[in-house]
């Protein structure tokens, strides 16, 4: 993968020349998918989604999680820990920034590795499904280019607030890809510095840079 930085503060991702890069949320974003959700954005929503996000990054990072799973969104990660505990993934990149140059986009996803043996890339949502996930996992498995398109399972994981299992979504519709590369195809190269906010009702952490604690950071939050 080529090298890129993400900058938490501005979300924009510039390469080792200072070039901004567009991110995944902005094809698509720009490409009108998002729909209405954006009226329904709030600090609070945002707050959260990040929140679980760091949660479960520490949760697999093997830091100690105690107090976040006490805390006013434990439910999340319980409903993620108990999704890894039956499932046993092997996460190889967690959290981690990419930019493929062939494709002009970068981001990056929650979470590549394998479960049974099967390469994956997966993201976790906080809140609601949406018809555009499917796309955006595609644009994941494109940039992350160690393997070529389609080889890896697609999967949106849905955390639940009250603890129970989170919702598995595999997403194998080949038109996925065929909708991002249009979406790259059809766009200027020049970032919009106001596409970062990837917004619905209930937000998650999805503006495409690794969650980012904006205090003093406990263990898990």
């Amino acid at each position: 993968m080529a090298a890129i930085h993400f900058d938490p503060e501005t979300h924009l991702y510039t390469t080792d020349y200072g070039s901004e890069v567009p991110s995944v949320t902005q094809r698509i974003r720009r490409g009108g998918l998002l729909g209405p959700a954006a009226q329904f954005y709030s600090v609070e929503s945002a707050d959260r989604g990040t929140a679980v996000h760091l949660a479960c990054a520490d949760r697999d990072h093997g830091r100690d999680v105690a107090d976040f799973l006490k805390g006013e969104f434990g439910g999340f990660l319980t409903s993620y820990i108990k999704w890894c505990e039956a499932m046993e993934p092997v996460w190889t990149s967690i959290e981690t920034p990419s930019y493929s140059p062939r494709y002009e986009t970068a981001g990056t996803a929650d979470r590549v590795g394998t479960i049974n043996g099967r390469p994956v890339v997966l993201d976790l949502k906080t809140g609601g499904k949406a018809s555009w996930h499917g796309i955006q996992v595609a644009f994941y498995d494109l940039i992350y280019d160690d393997l070529p398109p389609r080889q890896r399972r697609r999967i949106v994981l849905y955390l639940r607030s009250n603890g129970r299992m989170a919702q598995s979504v595999e997403f194998s519709s080949p038109y996925d890809y065929t909708q991002a590369l249009a979406l790259i195809a059809n766009q200027e190269e020049t970032p919009d510095d106001s596409d970062h906010h990837d917004t619905r009702p209930t937000r998650d952490h999805d503006d495409d840079g690794p969650p980012t604690a904006t205090g003093p950071r406990k263990a898990s939050t």
